[in-house]
């Protein structure tokens, strides 16, 4: 039972966290990302940031991938996120200190309202309620885990653990990483060990050992389950691994030149400071979670670099982030609009991304990032669009472009629709029809289209403009290709796969047709000069 309730309890926490992640990018307007940009600005602000957070959540892994979620969904960087962690551990530190608050009644409430918003609110609602939900999911996969490794203490081979660290530092250390790994928190396990402290199981050097490798499984906990993870929420994840490796590396041999050499370090200091085991145990905890941060703060960018050199940003992160639409934007309409067609233009690479995806040996995931990249970066040009239209007065001339920046934005929506119902034809006649060429060659064609229809956004040069009309008309050669790679491929099927290679074709021909009208749009930009 307590394998099968911290089993459970780790499903629902990695479903949560996707859960988490994909309400995020729906959520994490221009707006919203810019109160999050102002929150964590400065060093000093991303530290108190950490320290609220690890405050609530009371687990430095569940503080550290609500941060994964942050940075997948474009709302925190890398250089704003080393500070919120270096809070995170600090807040841990002094969190043990007056741990008093058990979250769990709030949590539940947070998952019942959420939940029912979720179900009958608004779009907006929805996507708020999200959010909270996969939040209160998070900590309800951490409490089952916590409420399965709790009945640790009654088991006897626990309580035979515990004694076999008498005289063993290095055993507290592994037991306390251990304990870790299983609960999903340190802070959770070093207020367990303050409890057993206090009853005298454990002496100074051991307590102090296993405040070491409480911090020390954590970090192997956030390795682990960052380990399908990449590009920048690895680079998170990472740093949390790396600063408590760091204060290991610092803190474990003090130790041990103060047990065998007498000199006194950490476990002097706080047997001058309190005569409590537990209070000694709780100031243990709050050195080893503060003394890498200075170290860190002054390394902020070399460590930045280095992380980004481990774990390089993916090309669907850096589709799915705004890259012109990052500060707040002009108050005159036609320089916001000029901002937001730019923006708009890049919604072609997750498009490009989630073709290429379609393509053999490819994996669902691969295409599924893609298509949560467009619906982050479509999120953004929409929310900026609402926020000019609100917040400024429209002469002649910014109504026209704003007509046809929302005839393109519905277009490119369009296109992303269609491209989802054409992935799920494609796998289908991979699957039934592997020797159809028919997938393989709509690729091909609708990729030439696509790439040329992201130089027509970017350059609105005339020649490229007249080719790819050529091209999406009905007698063009995309079209026709169509049409002639269905008939080449309709006898070569039964019936049942026909239908998917009909849907195929019709999709096709629509994400031409679409490339035709978002090119007329672009041609229309072009003369108004914009």
């Amino acid at each position: 039972m307590i394998t099968a309730t911290i089993f459970g309890g780790l499903g629902l926490f990695f479903f949560a966290l996707q859960f988490l992640s994909q309400n995020l990018k729906l959520y994490a307007g221009h707006t919203l990302r810019t109160r999050v940009a102002k929150l964590t600005a400065t060093p000093l602000t991303g530290i108190g940031v950490g320290a609220v957070m690890i405050t609530i959540t009371q687990s430095a892994a569940a503080s550290v991938f609500l941060m994964v979620g942050l940075v997948r969904a474009g709302m925190m960087n890398l250089r704003q996120a080393q500070p919120v962690i270096l809070g995170v551990s600090v807040g841990a530190g002094l969190t043990v200190l007056f741990l008093t608050i058990d979250i769990q009644i709030a949590v539940m409430l947070l998952v019942g309202a959420s939940g029912i918003f979720y179900a009958y609110g608004g779009i907006s609602a929805a996507r708020l309620a999200g959010v909270a939900f996969g939040i209160g999911l998070m900590f309800l996969g951490l409490q089952i885990m916590r409420e399965g490794a709790a009945s640790l203490e009654t088991q006897a081979w626990f309580q035979a653990a515990v004694e076999i660290t008498r005289g063993q530092p290095m055993m507290g250390f592994l037991i306390g990483a251990a304990l870790t790994i299983l609960v999903q928190s340190s802070v959770a396990v070093t207020v367990v060990m303050i409890a057993f402290q206090r009853a005298g199981l454990f002496e100074l050097t051991e307590a102090i050992m296993f405040v070491y490798g409480a911090n020390v499984g954590s970090s192997v906990l956030t390795y682990l389950l960052a380990s399908g993870l990449t590009g920048v929420a690895r680079q998170v994840a990472l740093y949390l691994v790396g600063f408590n490796f760091l204060a290991a590396l610092i803190l474990v041999p003090l130790l041990y030149i103060e047990i065998n050499l007498g000199v006194p370090f950490v476990a002097a200091g706080v047997s001058a400071i309190s005569n409590d085991p537990g209070t000694q145990a709780a100031v243990v905890y709050l050195v080893f979670n503060s003394i890498p941060v200075p170290f860190l703060l002054l390394a902020l960018a070399g460590t930045a670099r280095l992380l980004m050199w481990i774990a390089p940003e993916t090309v669907i992160e850096q589709h799915s982030k705004p890259k012109y639409l990052t500060g707040n934007l002009p108050k005159e309409a036609g320089l916001a609009f000029h901002l937001i067609e730019l923006e708009q233009a890049r919604l072609i690479n997750p498009l490009t991304a989630a073709l290429d995806a379609m393509r053999p040996a490819r994996s669902n995931r691969a295409l599924a990032d893609a298509l949560d990249a467009f619906d982050s970066l479509e999120g953004s040009v929409s929310t900026a669009v609402n926020s000019v239209t609100s917040s400024t007065d429209l002469g002649a001339d910014a109504y026209d472009q704003l007509d046809t920046i929302l005839k393109v934005q519905a277009n490119l929506i369009a296109a992303r629709q269609t491209m989802n119902g054409l992935a799920t034809e494609i796998t289908q006649l991979r699957k039934n029809a592997p020797d159809l060429s028919f997938p393989d060659a709509m690729i091909e064609g609708l990729d030439t289209i696509l790439h040329l229809l992201a130089d027509v956004a970017q350059d609105r040069a005339a020649d490229d403009i007249d080719m790819l009309s050529r091209m999406t008309s009905d007698e063009g050669n995309g079209i026709k290709s169509v049409r002639a790679a269905y008939l080449a491929g309709e006898d070569a099927v039964d019936a049942d796969n026909r239908q998917h290679l009909l849907a195929s074709a019709n999709y096709c021909e629509r994400l031409i047709w679409l490339a035709g009208e978002i090119c007329r749009r672009y041609g229309e930009l072009g003369r108004h000069g914009h």
